[in-house]
């Protein structure tokens, strides 16, 4: 719109709505006529430039651009770096599976020396140190003697007896030392040999994981039982 046409169109209204002006041919528009054109005109160009990105910023203050690229520093802090924020994890203190009448306690060692770990499993079954703790992935590995004999003095030679009588989707409860009853579902039982090369997986990408482990005396002196089991959930 020209300026020409904005004085004219802005001094007709004015002429209507201003009875006073009786000779429409000599009078000139009054000078409110040329401010209000201006007024009308820049907004009319403000905006046309606004329209076709020519304005960058508003008349708040406030500018606003586009880019094609954004710098990795600009992002929000992405980690956690808080250890409070971190996933919780607690050392099993109590086994308990109800389907085959096991309750003992849970060792925690820090040793892996075979001699030691023996004279430990006296005591009851012993999580192994390098082995997952309840809450984080990884695999929680714990491990208990089994005997046959007629007569045991010390009932952990007999700790985990019952192990090959459990069955695919029975529940095992390990109680952590945080107070939390973490749930697992037997997934199988299988036999294993010392001698044979298996190897039971301690990693985190195979999510959580409880994997226990017992004597097969009744097969030898290097069979053992290795029971798999998943993690359910927590109560």
């Amino acid at each position: 719109m020209s300026f020409d046409k904005v004085i004219i169109m802005v001094y007709y209204i004015d002429l209507a709505m201003n009875t006073h002006f009786q000779d429409k041919k000599t009078q000139k528009p009054p000078a409110r006529v040329y401010v209000a054109a201006v007024i009308v005109l820049f907004f009319c160009t403000l905006s046309s430039a606004d329209s076709v990105g020519f304005v960058p910023c508003g008349l708040d203050g406030t500018c606003v651009t586009h880019s094609d690229s954004v710098a990795l520093s600009s992002l929000p802090m992405l980690g956690v770096t808080d250890a409070s924020t971190s996933a919780k994890t607690a050392l099993p203190v109590r086994i308990q599976i109800d389907s085959v009448g096991i309750d003992l306690p849970v060792q925690n060692p820090a040793t892996r020396d075979v001699d030691a770990l023996d004279t430990l499993l006296q005591q009851g079954p012993a999580r192994y140190v390098d082995s997952a703790k309840l809450g984080e992935d990884g695999n929680v590995l714990i491990f208990a003697h089994s005997s046959h004999l007629p007569i045991v003095h010390n009932q952990m030679f007999r700790a985990f007896n019952a192990l090959p009588d459990l069955k695919a989707g029975d529940m095992i409860t390990i109680v952590g030392d945080d107070g939390k009853n973490y749930l697992y579902s037997v997934d199988s039982v299988a036999k294993a040999d010392t001698q044979s090369g298996t190897t039971i997986d301690l990693s985190p990408t195979i999510g959580k994981k409880l994997t226990l482990v017992t004597c097969d005396t009744l097969t030898g002196k290097s069979a053992r039982f290795i029971l798999t089991a998943s993690f359910v959930g927590t109560i």
